[in-house]
């Protein structure tokens, strides 16, 4: 049993804190938060034992065996590193860092210290994943050429936001544009055979907000092997977020590729433990059919339980095959070129 604590008490911390209620191989025992409010009503909702003020003082407590870490992009390469020097096993919010150089950093503080990592792309834990790889594998829809995923929602400017802050890594790519990279190097993978693949070429155009972050903005990746990818993000355009895949027999969509069989994401109070989790349909057109097949992917625990499990299912191996190290560094580096193409010169 894996025993957790989680640095930070926003959002993202308390649906965390409401998948492990469904994991099963980890328990909460340790939150820490600076904000006293925050960390209060998150200890109190979930029945939290031990409240730090401090991020120091339970990254010393010997009941925590890993850390989640849900602070702001800035802080995790901080905080990774300072928990890896402190021996836990870390479980860090994407995007891992703020670019590819913080994150060399992160993963070399991880091998020194001889603990696990891994960068927290939940949909990457989920059944619906495994189950893609076999269709695409199977030469369903013939060898795959393009792939098309959007990540992108609309939101007012706020200049008090951390999504229109630069220095707080604000913007549309390093918030969700993640996402849609992450997908199309995980399919192109698949398409040859690896678990993922790293583009080639990198064109992209963007819009960058009076606030200096990109506010929408479209890249197309070419992959080995004649494999495009259109990825899109923003903060200022709400768009359908399926994932398609085409082929040169068929194509494949992922209704819901962010978010499977996760109530929890929209719940901020603790769920009951008779809570069910929808199934995840993968549709299949193949072969030039008029109606696809559904391939039906049940889930019979939260996402973010997945996600934990992940982690204890591999910490005796350091890193979790769902996200590697080199995993995420190549996504970050996919993101470091993404920004350079559409910054101001």
């Amino acid at each position: 049993m894996t025993r957790w604590g989680i640095l930070g008490a926003g959002g993202i911390a308390r649906v965390f804190a409401n998948g492990l209620l469904f994991s099963k191989t980890g328990r909460l025992t340790a939150i820490a938060s600076v904000t006293e409010s925050r960390r209060s009503a998150l200890a109190g909702d979930f029945s939290i034992p031990r409240s730090y003020s401090r991020y120091e003082d339970l990254l010393a407590d010997p009941e925590v065996d890993a850390v989640y870490i849900s602070l702001i992009h800035p802080e995790h390469a901080r905080w990774t590193i300072a928990a890896a020097r402190a021996g836990k096993h870390i479980l860090v919010e994407k995007p891992m860092a703020m670019d590819s150089r913080e994150a060399e950093q992160m993963i070399q503080a991880a091998r020194q210290n001889d603990v696990f990592l891994m960068e927290a792309f939940m949909y990457r834990c989920h059944p619906q994943m495994a189950r893609l790889a076999e269709i695409i594998r199977s030469g369903a829809i013939g060898d795959v050429l393009a792939i098309r995923s959007p990540f992108s929602f609309s939101t007012p400017f706020d200049a008090s936001s951390r999504l229109f802050s630069k220095a707080l890594g604000g913007g549309g790519i390093l918030d969700v544009g993640c996402y849609p990279a992450s997908l199309s190097r995980f399919v192109a993978g698949a398409a040859s055979g690896k678990a993922f693949a790293e583009p080639e070429r990198l064109k992209a155009v963007g819009t960058i907000g009076p606030s200096g972050v990109d506010t929408f903005t479209a890249a197309v990746l070419q992959f080995p092997g004649g494999i495009f990818a259109e990825i899109t993000c923003g903060l200022s355009c709400a768009m359908p977020t399926e994932a398609q895949i085409f082929g040169t027999r068929g194509r494949i969509v992922l209704p819901n590729p962010w978010l499977p069989s996760s109530p929890v994401r929209f719940a901020l109070k603790p769920l009951p433990r008779e809570a069910t989790f929808p199934a995840e349909r993968i549709l299949v057109w193949a072969d030039g059919r008029g109606s696809p097949e559904e391939v039906i992917v049940t889930a019979d625990r939260d996402l973010y339980a997945y996600e934990a499990d992940a982690v204890d299912q591999d910490i005796s191996r350091r890193q979790s095959p769902a996200m590697t190290w080199e995993d995420s560094l190549g996504n970050m580096r996919v993101l470091d070129r993404w920004l350079a193409e559409i910054s101001p010169a």
